[in-house]
This record gives structure tokens, sequence and C-alpha cells, in this order.
């Protein structure tokens, strides 16, 4: 067994066609399907099930979906630290973050960090909340940047602030007034609303038709987008208008402007988490960062920020 095959193995669970796993990995069609059969040789058992139209994956297939992805990232893992130090880091951190955060809350978090680790190495990727918690859980990434409560037992989170909620708009258009916007009159607007999370990982966008519900009236969504940087490009297309993270106005998005939401609502956090397993080493340097970094923030824009006091709470989520 090695790292190519688990990559076609991981490829042909994931499409479930030999056809586009092949296409997916840039290998031909029989060279895709002679590597699968020669792990299941070696490993003496059945992955896939093959009929006529349909592949499926089998129990002991799914089994090694979830440990091929694990050795992959562990790999993933080892190439960068090892890579970071030959451009002479000492120490390497993998960091995940929601998109808001990459552009107003992460450059100047790396800046002090390199002050207080010089000769560390951190690489950065964008993502979801859901797809930061599998990371952790899977040692992909060793700290993440996420908003709202993470209901999971394994995940450590610490409270860095908690932002207002406004509406967003196009800009010129005849949402586009001074005055705070009540959240009934909202109602009536056309929302692009992001999709709602799962039973057990619930997201940003049901905490936004949340607030509708709490009020007893139901929005009127006129599109669905799956991430926030999704919805905002819409409002900025004229399509509709959205309820956002206040912070977003650092980023100035070219045909947004934004008005107050005059509603009582918990806002929206931003929290550093890890694995409560799995503390990084560079941990400490991080969390002194982040939270110089907020500190600034909320003193620089406080009128963004629904408690500018800013007591870090640190807990392991159930």
């Amino acid at each position: 067994m090695n790292i190519r095959q688990l990559q076609y193995f991981l490829a042909v669970a994931a499409e479930l066609n030999f056809t586009r796993a092949s296409e997916r990995v840039n290998i031909a069609q029989p060279a895709l399907s002679a590597q699968i059969i020669s792990l299941e040789e070696e490993l003496g058992t059945a992955l896939f099930t093959r009929e006529k139209r349909k592949v499926l994956l089998t129990p002991a297939g799914e089994i090694l979906v979830e440990h091929a992805q694990r050795v992959l990232n562990t790999a993933s893992a080892a190439m960068a630290a090892v890579r970071a130090s030959g451009r002479g880091a000492q120490a390497h951190l993998m960091v995940g973050s929601i998109y808001t955060a990459i552009y107003c809350f992460l450059p100047n978090t790396l800046r002090l960090f390199k002050e207080l680790a010089p000769h560390s190495d951190v690489s950065l990727q964008e993502m979801t909340i859901s797809q930061q918690i599998n990371a952790l859980k899977e040692g992909a990434i060793e700290v993440g940047l996420v908003r709202g409560h993470i209901y999971d037992h394994s995940i450590v989170t610490e409270l860095l602030y908690r932002e207002l909620l406004v509406v967003a708009v196009p800009a010129g258009s005849e949402y586009d007034v001074p005055d705070a916007v009540e959240l009934k009159e909202l109602a009536t607007w056309p929302l692009i609303a992001v999709a709602r999370g799962t039973a057990t990982e619930r997201g940003y966008g049901d905490r936004i038709l949340d607030m509708f519900e709490d009020e007893n009236c139901k929005p009127t969504i006129a599109k669905e987008a799956h991430d926030m940087h999704t919805s905002a490009c819409l409002v900025a297309a004229g399509m509709g208008v959205a309820v956002v993270p206040a912070i977003m106005q650092l980023m100035q998005p070219l045909g947004v402007a934004y008005r107050p939401l005059n509603a009582q609502t918990p806002g929206v956090s931003l929290s550093l988490a890890w694995h409560k397993d799995r503390v990084p080493a560079l941990l400490g340097p991080w969390r002194e960062a982040a939270r110089a970094n907020a500190a600034k923030l909320i003193e620089k824009h406080p009128q963004l920020f629904l408690d500018t006091s800013r007591q870090q709470v640190v807990e392991q989520e159930t």
C-alpha cells in the first residue's frame, strides 16, 4: 500500500465512478482499476462492489476511507513541516480559517505571530466551519478560526470577540439608505440566505434564520448561498440583501453598502479552535497574537463589536 494508491482509492470513493475518478486523478481508467485491484489483493478484501452501472463502497471500503484520509493528511502535514524546515523554520503551524477572518483578522495576527515566533512558519487554508472541525479531528490542521458554538466534545474553543450583525444591501438601490433596518421590515425584502447546517452541525445560516423565527416572522428568501462571500457577491449583483457580520464592512466589496440592524441578537462570534488531544506546540504564541489583534480591532473599530470588554472564554464544547 502506498500514498498514490490511497489517493486513487479516495478518488473512486468520492466519485463512485471509475471514469470520473480517473479524470480526477489524471490517469487512464484501466490503470486506475489495476491499482484498486492491487490494493484489494494486498488487503485481502473487496473495497468496492462493481455492478454494470453502479459502484458502491463495501463495509471494508468505508473503514478505509477514514484511515486513508488521515494518512494523506499526516503525509501532507509532514511535507509542509519539512518544506518549512528547508526554508529555515524551526516549527510549523497548520491553520484553517473562515473566509472573513482571512481578510479581516489574519493578516495582522500573522504579523504579530511572526514577532513572537520568528523561526516558525504557517500554512493557511480557507475552510468552512464543518471542514475545520473534520480537519482538526483528522490532523489536517492544528488550529482553526471558527464562528458559533461547536457541538463536538473533542474541540476546544476560545472566544476572541463577538461582532454585531448588519444588513448588506446593493449600493445605490432602494434599500441603500442610512436608517437602521427593523427585522420585520427586513423579512419583506429579498433575502440571500446562507444555507442551514445539519441537525448536528448548525451553522451561520441557522443563526440568521432563527432570528426571524424568534420574532415570529418569515423571511422572503430570494436565493440561497453556501457561504458568506457568495452571498456578498449576489448582493453586489443586486439580487437581494443579506445579514452579515459587521466586520465585513472592513472588506469593502464593490457594489455593497451596509445598514445597521435594529434587533436584539447575540451577534456572531470569532473563536480559536483546536483538538483537545492534539494541542500544537505553537498554540501559545498563536493565541497571544490572536488575542492582541482582537484587542486592537476592538479598540480601532468599537462600533463593529457587541462586547468591547472582550473577556476570553475557553471551553471544551459538549
